[in-house]
């Protein structure tokens, strides 16, 4: 039955091998393609039902009238492949659409001049199948098509998008820069313990001082409000809302009217608190969530009393459109935090969902809708903190837009198994499998990433509407959006769930469909997208992007030759893309220069052996001589500082020359020909410790780390002025170059 088994997996579109990024290639055995079509719903239970699957897929690309979705261009006729019974019942077809709008266009087409592509007899019956051709010009969206052959009719999705992704005129012949940080890693002597969205807006001002267009952000993403420990923003609960611990609690209007709330902030006890949470280096995200969700209750009861209860209220209206237009998902994503704070009051060992009893595992029980209605209030209490959250980031947006600064935004790759999304969407999001990678130079063994992958057949069937609400959310009050491992829109790693990465493959999307709905909100929100496309990237997928005018990365740790290690002119950065010094991932320019991400690495047993570490020190060695090569090729640094950097680069790299370094590799950077450059603040501050160490969970504090410089002594540090003065006269440059 293997015949059958690869035969069905080539249909669900799972590659029968796969080759890492050192150019190594794996078979891909029959127990990984039965278990990832297990995941996709195909039964693969036994050799019968294999060949049952199989010809049951095959039978319905034939008998099933249109396909669950069909993209079309607004420039050109649409080309609508149509399966029908040959006969007499076939000699005529009409067509209806059903715009967005709601308006309609209508027509009709000789089936038997339609360009025949096949027939199949299925059934005992003979199919054909035809590409049928619509001469109409269609606005951009998501409309219906209805096609009637005698007494068969059928109806699909009919998706028009643009050819590309959104670029803002102003950057046709220049770029802007962003300046990137964590957000949670901002201090001030306001906050609590933890940057918020007040502190966004505060960074916006002095980042439009500086001469920055844009600030870009980790994942704003919800995460786990019963358990904030669980703090990567790259595994979320939920990336359709936003993190609550963002919101600013001084800022909310109904501290005002809530007595009890000010009397708790003022108590000597919990401004006590506040400080201790202020002076950590690190972020305390039990603490601060102890902290502001013990104001946030009786804000909402004041909300409640004066507001929600009160008819003609303008704030109770503004709340309710909220609620309405964040529809069934807001609502579940409400009732699921309900849901995990009351489990996990019983059980302190009750993470999520996949621990609750079964008949509150899935959204659509009758229990999960009397808990819904019984506990009504603490459903209300999770949408109102959605809701404080999206007003301060539109606040936060519109003070960074005065001063001509967006927000460039970034979208994870994939959510928490156990967490709301996956929970509210079990059909789409797939429990059995993990997303990951194969073997790369971060990981020998590969990566399992532990996040579900989204189901290519549940997005067809669901003519895309759960990726159109993804990337719209995540474009919502931004600038750019930034789509993290945007590989996976063509292809992604699935790993059995609780197999080894060496036991996955790739699963294929369709490209050109997902790129379409990414082109579609783009064009719809006016939002720049950039692709992380690191790592082991598909032949052709990047020419790809470019023609969608989707942005690529590149970082100036990667560009460099092959065969020498010399690092690329800047000039040879493609013009498409999102230029930056390094990632998250990543160690800042000071801790690279100083080899403190090796020896931190070879510490946590990240090596798998002594000799591997002594291997990342040489090169790191080599690579410092490299770098400081290209600066002085480049006319980035002058005769003393290259001097500078030479002896220091000797002597093994230290913190004495991070300012001269820093400025020399920011004039670099703004080189390149790249329409966005990123300038992370910790490469700005000379911060030598990473924000995450791939690799790691609980052995270093990755996502907790607080930038070394309030918000209040940026401005006077002086150097982020400096930084923006470079890339402001490298900008200057750009706009000599021809437009795009």
């Amino acid at each position: 039955m293997s015949e059958a088994l690869n035969r069905l997996a080539e249909l669900a579109g799972i590659a029968p091998s796969f080759s890492d990024y050192f150019g190594t290639e794996t078979r891909v055995s029959d127990a990984t393609k039965s278990a990832l079509l297990a995941a996709m719903d195909y039964d693969v239970s036994s050799d019968d039902a294999i060949a049952g699957s199989l010809q049951r897929a095959e039978d319905e690309t034939w008998t099933r009238v249109l396909p669950p979705v069909t993209m079309g261009s607004a420039e050109t006729s649409l080309q609508i492949p149509c399966s029908l019974p040959a006969g007499p019942d076939g000699d005529a077809l009409l067509w209806e659409i059903a715009l967005e709008d709601r308006r309609s266009l209508r027509g009709d087409i000789a089936w038997n001049d339609a360009e025949r592509v096949e027939e199949r007899r299925v059934g005992g019956r003979l199919f054909q199948r035809r590409r049928v051709s619509i001469d109409a010009r269609l606005p951009l969206g998501y409309h219906r098509l209805v096609v009637r052959a005698g007494d068969v009719a059928a109806s699909s999705a009919l998706i028009v998008v643009p050819d590309a992704c959104y670029v803002p005129a102003e950057m046709q012949h220049g770029r802007i820069w962003t300046l990137a940080t964590q957000l949670y890693a901002l201090r001030s002597k306001r906050d609590w313990g933890i940057g918020d969205f007040s502190s966004l807006a505060a960074l916006a001002i002095l980042a439009g001082e500086a001469g920055a267009g844009a600030i870009g952000l980790n994942p704003l993403h919800e995460l786990h409000p019963s358990n904030p420990t669980a703090s990567s923003p790259y595994a979320p609960s939920s990336r359709l809302f936003l993190n609550s611990l963002y919101v600013d609690v001084t800022e909310v209007p109904d501290l005002a009217e809530s007595p009890e709330a000010r009397a708790r902030i003022e108590h000597p006890a919990f401004q006590a608190a506040l400080q201790s949470l202020r002076a950590q280096k690190l972020v305390d995200h039990r603490g601060v969530s102890e902290a502001k969700r013990g104001v946030f209750e009786p804000l909402f009861a004041a909300f409640c009393v004066n507001h929600l209860e009160r008819p003609g209220d303008a704030r109770a209206a503004s709340f309710r459109a909220f609620v309405s237009a964040g529809g069934r998902e807001l609502e579940r994503l409400a009732v699921y935090e309900a849901l995990t704070e009351f489990f996990r009051a019983g059980d302190a060992q009750s993470y999520g969902w996949l621990q609750w009893p079964a008949a509150y595992r899935s959204p659509d029980t009758i229990a999960v809708a009397r808990f819904a209605r019984e506990r009504r209030e603490r459903v209300d209490y999770y949408l109102y903190l959605q809701w404080l959250a999206d007003g301060q980031l539109a606040r936060a947006a519109a003070a960074g837009r005065e001063c001509g600064v967006g927000l460039y935004r970034d979208l994870a790759v994939g959510v928490d198994l156990n967490g709301a999304d996956a929970w509210s969407d079990q059909r789409t999001i797939l429990a059995g499998v993990s997303l990951g990678a194969p073997a790369d130079p971060l990981n020998a063994r590969g990566q399992n990433w532990g996040l579900p992958p989204l189901s290519p057949r549940a997005l067809r069937e669901r003519s895309y509407a759960p990726l159109a609400a993804l990337f719209r959310a995540n474009m919502r009050h931004a600038r750019v959006l930034r789509i993290d491992h945007i590989m996976a829109l063509r292809r992604a790693f699935w790993i059995p769930r609780g197999r080894p990465a060496i036991e996955g493959a790739y699963v294929r999307y369709d490209l050109d469909e997902m790129l379409g709905i990414l082109a579609l909100e783009s064009v719809r929100n006016g939002c720049i997208v950039v692709g992380e496309d690191l790592g082991t990237v598909p032949e052709g997928f990047r020419e790809r992007l470019h023609a969608a005018r989707a942005l690529g990365s590149r970082l100036v740790y990667f560009e460099r030759g092959w065969n020498d290690g010399a690092f690329l002119p800047p000039q040879r950065y493609p013009r498409l893309a999102a230029a930056s010094i390094g990632t998250h991932d990543l160690p800042p320019l000071a801790g690279w220069w100083t080899g403190d991400d090796i020896a931190l690495r070879a510490k946590l047993g990240l090596y798998p052996t002594g000799d591997a570490a002594r291997a990342a020190d040489e090169e790191r060695r080599h690579a410092r001589f490299m770098l400081i090569d290209a600066l002085e090729r480049e006319g980035c640094s002058d005769g003393p500082c290259t001097r500078r950097l030479r002896e220091d680069a000797a002597a093994g790299g230290t913190l004495q020359v991070t300012d001269e370094l820093s400025v020399a590799v920011h004039r670099f950077l703004g080189r390149t020909a790249s329409l966005l450059a990123v300038v992370a603040i910790e490469d700005v501050l000379g911060e030598v410790c990473g924000v995450n160490v791939p690799g790691t969970v609980d052995e270093h504090p990755n996502w907790r780390r607080k930038r070394s410089l309030p918000l209040e002594a940026l401005a006077a540090d002086g150097r982020l002025f400096r930084i923006g003065a470079i890339m402001g006269d490298t900008q200057a440059m750009m706009l000599q170059e021809g437009p795009l």
